[in-house]
C-alpha cells in the first residue's frame, strides 16, 4: 500500500431529489467562507439526487466550476415537464410519473462521455440491482451495489459512463423508470457515509484514525405522527393527507439517522460532521417556489459550529493570521 495522507477526506451527500439543492447551498456556502475546501476533497459519495452531485463536482477540474455545474443542472429545460402519457400512467399505477429523458440529456450535457476511471478524485455511489442475473436461477436475485474508484475497482466498473451511473442511483421508483435494471441507492444508503467509509477503509487508502467526514443532508422535513397504541392500517402509513406516504419517509428518516450515528460511534470523537437542517414539509407548488424557498433556507442557516469543525479537524491547512502574510511579503504589518 502506498503511503497514506495525513487526511483523507469524504465529502458525503444525501438523496432527496430537488431538495439536493439544500446541500448544495450549505457547500457553497462552505466554499464562500472557507475557499478552497472542496479542493481539499478526495473522496465525494452521492446518493440518489446526491449522486448526481458528487459525480459532477468529482469530474470537474475545478471544484468551483463543478460546484456551479450540479447547482445548474436542476434548471435544466424539461426537466420537470410531465407528459400527459406519464401523468395518466401513473394515476393507474402502470406508469413512471417523469420520464428520464431530460435529465439524460443535461447529464449528458455536462459530463459528456467521461468514464469512472477518468476521475481524479475517488467517487462512492451506491445504487439497487433488481437482478444479479445469476445462472443458477435458484440463487437469482436483486442486491445492492456499490459503483467506485478505489484501488481494487475491476477495469469494467472503471469503464462505466457517469451518465449511466447518475441515472441508475437516482431511479426512483414510482417516480422514475427504472435505468439499465437498476434503481434509487436510496433503497440502502440514502445517506452514503458509511458506504464510502467501508469502501475507502477496504481498499486501504486510508485508516479510520486519519478518516475526516463532512455529511450534508436534503434537509430534515419538520413532521411527526402522534400515536400510542393504535392498530394503524395502510391508509394511516400510506395515504395520510397530512402526512403522505408516512412509512416511507420513516425509513429515509431512521436511514439517514442510524448511518450518521453509527459514523460518529465508529470514528474517532471530532472526526464527523453532520449538517442537515429542518426544512418545512412543503416548500411550494412549483419548481421555482421550491428552489427559491431553499435558497432562502441555506442562506440563512446558521454554520458557525460547521466551520469551526472545518477549521478544528484539519481539514484545511492552518488559515494564517494577517501579520504572518505580511512578514513573508517583507512588508510591517498594520
Amino acid at each position: 500500500m502506498s503511503s497514506i495522507p495525513s487526511k483523507y477526506r469524504i465529502l458525503s451527500l444525501d438523496g432527496g431529489g430537488l431538495r439536493t439543492l439544500v446541500s448544495l447551498g450549505i457547500l457553497r456556502r462552505i466554499e464562500r467562507e472557507r475557499p478552497g475546501f472542496l479542493d481539499e476533497v478526495q473522496l465525494v459519495a452521492g446518493t440518489s439526487s446526491g449522486a448526481l452531485s458528487a459525480l459532477i463536482l468529482a469530474a470537474a477540474s475545478r471544484s468551483s466550476e463543478g460546484l456551479d455545474a450540479a447547482l445548474r443542472l436542476w434548471f435544466a429545460p424539461d426537466l420537470f415537464t410531465l407528459p400527459l402519457s406519464n401523468t395518466l400512467g401513473a394515476l393507474v399505477g402502470r406508469k413512471a410519473l417523469t420520464p428520464n429523458q431530460a435529465m439524460a440529456r443535461a447529464l449528458t450535457g455536462v459530463l459528456g462521455d467521461k468514464t469512472l476511471g477518468e476521475l481524479h478524485r475517488h467517487v462512492v455511489i451506491p445504487a439497487f440491482q433488481l437482478d444479479d442475473h445469476n445462472p443458477n436461477e435458484a440463487l437469482r436475485t436483486w442486491g445492492l451495489r456499490v459503483f467506485h474508484n478505489l484501488p481494487g475497482a475491476s477495469s469494467e466498473q472503471m469503464g462505466e459512463l457517469l451518465v449511466d451511473l447518475a441515472l441508475r442511483s437516482s431511479a426512483m421508483p414510482i417516480l422514475s423508470p427504472v435505468y439499465q435494471g437498476y434503481v434509487d441507492g436510496g433503497l440502502f444508503a440514502n445517506n452514503p457515509t458509511l458506504a464510502a467509509v467501508a469502501q475507502a477503509i477496504h481498499a486501504e487508502v486510508t485508516t479510520l484514525d486519519n478518516l475526516l467526514v463532512l455529511s450534508l443532508g436534503t434537509g430534515d422535513p419538520v413532521t411527526y405522527m402522534k400515536g400510542d397504541n393504535e392498530s394503524w392500517g395502510y391508509a394511516k402509513w400510506l395515504l395520510n393527507r397530512k402526512n403522505p406516504l408516512a412509512l416511507v419517509s420513516a425509513f429515509i428518516k431512521a436511514n439517514l439517522e442510524a448511518v450518521d450515528s453509527q459514523t460518529r460511534m465508529l470514528l474517532p470523537r471530532g472526526n464527523s460532521w453532520r449538517v442537515n437542517p429542518p426544512v418545512p414539509f412543503n416548500l411550494g407548488r412549483s419548481v421555482e417556489q421550491q428552489a427559491a424557498a431553499i435558497d432562502r433556507i441555506t442562506e440563512r442557516i446558521d454554520l458557525k459550529d460547521a466551520l469551526e469543525w472545518v477549521d478544528e479537524s484539519g481539514w484545511m491547512p492552518p488559515r494564517r493570521a494577517p501579520e504572518d502574510l505580511s512578514e513573508e511579503a517583507g512588508t510591517p504589518p498594520h
